[in-house]
């Protein structure tokens, strides 16, 4: 099954919505928003401030299944999302006219990207497919991120070297967003079919999936139940991962040219590259999942962040680091969050005892959560303690999203 997997036979147009994700959270965001926060506050902590409010209105994520699975209005709810993503980049762009910066963007993007994270990866592994399928899909879903990822950092490097306003670039973003949402939309109707279908299924008919679990079927269980189960464990690690890695990313654009003198073009391109190798990862931890299992592969994806994180703390203390070696351990730390990501809805799906896309959305505030936190120490870290202490951060939550993994036996989760 692992050579006979081909990701790109999994591509449907709606996947191009996750090139906007891409394109919008990995760079647009990280690499335009904070060196303007910085510009017209004067502080770091800003930065935290902002993308800890943005992660906080992510923190919506179970609520928008819960209410997708209510009212079955899955594709009316994926739009919205797309839509409020362009729009927060609007918000910003009329803000960056007057020099002035909005929570509300912030708040806007924040909701919007839960809502896409949650219902985008339900869309496939609700669908009640059999396990190369939905691996074969949602490899194929999670490559797009690191494409748009690539796209939106070619555009900012470009605008960059040549000399286009601050507010000239969020009006870029919020118009490649716009044209990735309306050509992506109208192909969600067959997702959503699949999911209606799987959803109309009867509790005692068979699923060709074996991640369901009899608690399923009944009430849903308190949450102090789930917090104490192999379900809390996975979203304490999600939490604890998130906070390393989201208080990194809040900071990057900083990072490199602070701790390590790398001008924001070149640190555009690195972000771009490591789009690029996402790919390959990606395509490799696809193949794993569809025989290796969801938790060995976010194990590995979280051990490759920690190793990448901790390598660029210790180059921070070297006054001489040459500039291939922090954007070598800068590859590496981005390598581990796509292994990761891939693996995280099918094992939420396995472990938890809700449908599964209240499931993903308990993983996405879980991440959410863990980002408010990571965002608003790293911003307190950069201004008093100094930017490489974001990246020991960052090592020191993957570290602890290792431990809790640990805790977790295969035998707690069904075939995922």
């Amino acid at each position: 099954m692992t050579s006979s997997l081909r990701p790109w036979s999994g591509f449907e147009w709606w996947m191009l919505s996750n090139v906007a994700t891409g394109a919008a959270t990995a760079s647009f965001l990280n690499l335009l928003v904070p060196p303007f926060i910085t510009s017209v506050t004067g502080s770091a902590s800003r930065v935290g401030v902002v993308f800890a409010m943005l992660s906080l209105a992510a923190a919506i994520g179970p609520w928008v299944g819960r209410l997708a699975e209510r009212t079955g209005r899955y594709r009316a709810l994926y739009f919205v999302a797309l839509a409020a993503m362009g729009a927060s980049f609007v918000v910003l762009a009329i803000g960056a006219q007057t020099w002035r910066w909005t929570p509300l963007f912030g708040v806007m993007l924040g909701a919007a990207y839960a809502a896409q994270g949650t219902l985008g990866p339900a869309f496939i592994v609700g669908s009640g497919d059999d396990d190369e399928r939905v691996a074969t899909r949602l490899t194929a879903f999670m490559l797009a991120y690191p494409v748009g990822q690539m796209l939106g950092a070619i555009v900012v490097a470009v605008g960059l070297a040549a000399g286009a306003s601050t507010a000239a670039m969020f009006w870029i973003a919020a118009g490649c967003l716009t044209v990735l949402t309306a050509l992506s939309w109208p192909a969600t109707a067959a997702p959503a079919r699949r999911l209606a279908e799987a959803d109309a299924t009867p509790a005692d008919a068979p699923t060709p999936r074996g991640d369901l679990d009899e608690g399923r079927a009944g009430a849903s269980p308190s949450l102090s139940t789930m917090v104490w189960s192999a379900f809390g464990a996975f979203l304490f690690a999600v939490a604890a991962s998130s906070l390393g890695s989201n208080g990194l990313t809040s900071q990057i654009a900083n990072v490199m040219p602070s701790v390590y003198g790398v001008s924001g073009v070149q640190t555009s391109l690195l972000v771009g590259l490591a789009g690029l190798a996402n790919i390959g990862v990606i395509v490799w931890a696809g193949r794993q999942l569809a025989t290796a299992g969801s938790l060995r592969i976010i194990r590995i994806g979280t051990a490759v962040r920690a190793s990448g994180a901790l390598a660029m703390a210790l180059l921070g203390l070297l006054s001489d680091a040459k500039l291939l070696l922090p954007a070598l351990a800068m590859l590496v730390a981005f390598q581990g969050i796509p292994i990761a990501r891939i693996a995280a809805p099918p094992l939420a799906t396995a472990l938890a005892p809700v449908p599964a896309a209240e499931a993903n959305g308990y993983y996405f505030a879980s991440s959410a959560l863990g980002a408010v936190a990571g965002c608003l120490a790293a911003g307190f870290l950069a201004e008093h303690v100094g930017y490489n202490a974001v990246n020991w951060m960052a090592a020191a939550g993957s570290g602890l999203a290792l431990m809790a993994l640990g805790r977790i036996t295969t035998s707690a989760v069904s075939r995922s």
